[in-house]
């Protein structure tokens, strides 16, 4: 036994450990699916591992729907990705919900999920409890004016494909207003205030 792997085995013995690199599933491209809704950019990409900076602009409210294409690395960095997406509001209307959901190819999907979901925020939302959120969807109630711009982050943790392989998967995002029915029991309640104030304030008078 030569010395340097007696060595070897005396640093495995005292709880030591050997190095090796690690495969990972990263994220090579990020491409809009359905941009009817507005449009897209992705303003980082590789710059820095593990972080993805992206920017939307909501001109209707159709969804925008965003195809992610994951790669295969060795003793790259693993998961999960930051991401940080800024969002701008130019529909015309208030926001009062928003929508993030994972969708996977039916077959040779990788369960992409997002990691610690219960830590993904958007500003002037508060994120639903589960079971409306989970690890593939992301549920926020709030509001958002007309030309409003919010800042959502949260994390992805896109498998690995395999050597020589690729994956996809797509983020789907909607935001919605109240429907006509919210509005007319709206103001059906604010009319029914009035006339009970004003109804009081007659008999005060009395």
């Amino acid at each position: 036994m030569n010395v340097k792997f007696k060595a070897l085995v005396a640093a495995l013995a005292f709880g030591g450990s050997i190095s090796t690199a690690s495969a990972a599933g990263v994220i090579t491209d990020v491409t809009v699916n359905n941009g009817a809704g507005g449009t897209f950019e992705l303003t980082n990409l590789g710059t820095d591992p593990n972080v993805l900076d992206l920017s939307k602009a909501f001109t209707s409210l159709d969804q925008i729907s965003l195809t992610f294409t994951v790669g295969h690395t060795n003793g790259g960095p693993g998961n999960p990705y930051v991401v940080t997406e800024t969002i701008a509001n130019n529909t015309g209307q208030t926001w009062l919900d928003y929508h993030f959901i994972i969708t996977e190819p039916t077959t040779g999907g990788q369960g992409v999920v997002f990691t610690n979901f219960n830590n993904s925020t958007l500003t002037g939302f508060a994120l639903d409890s589960a079971p409306s959120s989970g690890p593939r969807n992301l549920n926020f109630t709030g509001e958002l004016a007309h030309q409003g711009v919010a800042t959502a982050t949260f994390s992805l943790s896109p498998f690995d494909p395999g050597a020589g392989n690729t994956a996809t998967f797509t983020l789907t995002q909607v935001p919605t207003i109240p429907e006509p029915e919210t509005y007319a029991m709206l103001l059906a309640g604010l009319g029914l205030m009035g006339y009970m104030a004003k109804r009081t304030s007659r008999n005060e008078k009395a």
